[in-house]
């Protein structure tokens, strides 16, 4: 009895399939969220193609929640969750059109850092891979140049975020690092808005999330989301508790 399946040859033309960026697998969202970030990464390059782009030459989808629940086989409940935590993560973007249009979905990407050195602009490699490259430029002496193949590995994702919140307000000092572990990045009007939000939680939150990113290398986008994101744990009961209060009143007992 032959079988459907087949090994892959030189000739074999390989089947229909999403592309799964690598810094999705440090990022701290649901395996449904990730899923549908590739789907709409997906559905993004096919818009580049047919030039569905906005006044600002954003590249926008349209992709209802029934369709994408179908694609994945979930309920609409479970598409709205994870479009929710895209939205939090600041991977997706959502416009409402107004009465019986189509709302614009804007799928985001992180940036690959770039930065300079000497006479010759290099991409920053984190760890070196069998397909780097050096080669010698006849237009800058001779001198090697660096090639940057395949995608953002974790470390650059950490310049990535920095880079992100640096553009976020250029008039502002660079994000300071907070927690232990001063792995936690954030602009002075960040933290100002987050205080303002969690004026009696903020510091805890800060110093939970930053003990959880060094104890399982996890990566954020964006920070200042990321303690919203464990803030919403908080006030449901799921986050992190810390020494119990075992303090009590003249008269009672413990």
């Amino acid at each position: 009895m032959r079988t459907i399946t087949e090994y892959i040859t030189a000739d074999t033309i390989m089947p229909p399939f999403f592309r799964y960026p690598r810094f999705l697998l440090k990022m701290d969202l649901s395996q449904t969220a990730k899923l549908l970030y590739s789907l709409l990464l997906d559905r993004s390059e096919l818009s580049q193609k047919n030039g569905w782009q906005d006044s600002e030459g954003r590249t926008y989808i349209v992709y209802p929640v029934s369709e994408i629940a179908e694609m994945l086989d979930k309920g609409s409940t479970a598409i709205k969750a994870a479009l929710n935590e895209l939205d939090v993560a600041g991977l997706l973007v959502r416009e409402r059109r107004g009465f019986s249009a189509p709302n614009r979905l804007y799928v985001k990407v992180p940036q690959v850092p770039v930065v300079q050195f000497s006479d010759h602009m290099t991409a920053i490699q984190s760890e070196k891979r069998p397909s780097d490259s050096r080669k010698s430029d006849p237009h800058k002496d001779g001198k090697p140049t660096f090639a940057l193949d395949g995608k953002p590995t974790p470390n650059q994702l950490t310049i990535n975020k920095l880079k992100e919140n640096q553009r976020k307000g250029a008039s502002e000092k660079p994000p300071a690092p907070f927690g232990r572990y001063k792995n936690i990045f954030l602009s002075e009007s960040e933290y100002a808005e987050l205080k303002e939000e969690y004026p009696d939680r903020l510091e805890r939150f800060i110093e939970e999330l930053s003990q959880h990113i060094a104890a399982n290398g996890k990566s954020y986008i964006n920070y200042a989301a990321a303690i919203r994101i464990w803030a919403g744990r908080d006030r449901k009961g799921t986050g992190k508790k810390g020494i119990p209060d075992y303090s009590y009143k003249e008269g009672e007992s413990l």
